[in-house]
């Protein structure tokens, strides 16, 4: 299956629209940062967003058109009589009135033929996965499969690391802001 841009993803959850969506790739292609990263130092999606989006990506990769799996055996419909007359254990008398019994004299019960007890049948052999056997296509896939999950985790990696430097510079500011409170405090007490 073609892997689904994240862009693409977070418009249809409903995440952010096709205009932040243009905006953050018209960005993206100014400055050369991912798509993800972009979208977070705006405030437009938040990590969890950004992390279930690209598990979706991934997901896609990965999806295998479903097997069908083995149903509760379920017997199958009677057979028909065979033509000619019915055996005697197979045909049984009506209880039920005739239709519209004619004038002239009463009709004999009509013979209805009834369906014999239904056959334990056993049920079908379990559907085995269809499991990649040819070596190098399997190795190929997992390859693939490790190089999405480690691009993702290093975009993931960088973001936290830029948002920790963000978190240290407001603390900077936090602290000489403090500083500066306790200066106006002294200078107001004296």
């Amino acid at each position: 299956m073609r892997k689904r841009p994240i862009g693409q993803i977070l418009v249809e959850k409903n995440e952010i629209s096709e205009a932040e969506l243009a905006a953050a790739l018209a960005e993206q292609e100014r400055t050369g940062l991912r798509l993800g990263q972009i979208l977070i130092e705006t405030g437009r999606i938040s990590w969890l967003a950004l992390a279930r989006a690209i598990a979706e990506q991934v997901l896609d990769i990965e999806e295998v058109p479903p097997q069908p799996t083995a149903s509760p055996a379920t017997p199958p419909p009677p057979a028909p009589p065979p033509p000619g007359p019915a055996p005697a254990a197979v045909v049984a008398w009506s209880a039920a009135p005739a239709p519209a019994p004619a004038p002239a004299a009463a009709q004999p019960p009509v013979p209805v033929p009834v369906a014999a007890p239904p056959v334990a049948v056993a049920p079908p052999a379990p559907v085995a996965p269809n499991l990649i056997q040819d070596p190098e296509i399997k190795l190929h896939s997992v390859e693939v499969l490790l190089k999405e999950r480690q691009r993702a985790f290093i975009e993931l990696v960088t973001t936290t690391e830029t948002l920790r430097m963000k978190v240290a510079h407001l603390e900077e500011i936090i602290d000489e802001r403090d500083r500066e409170l306790t200066k106006l405090r002294v200078m107001r007490a004296s």
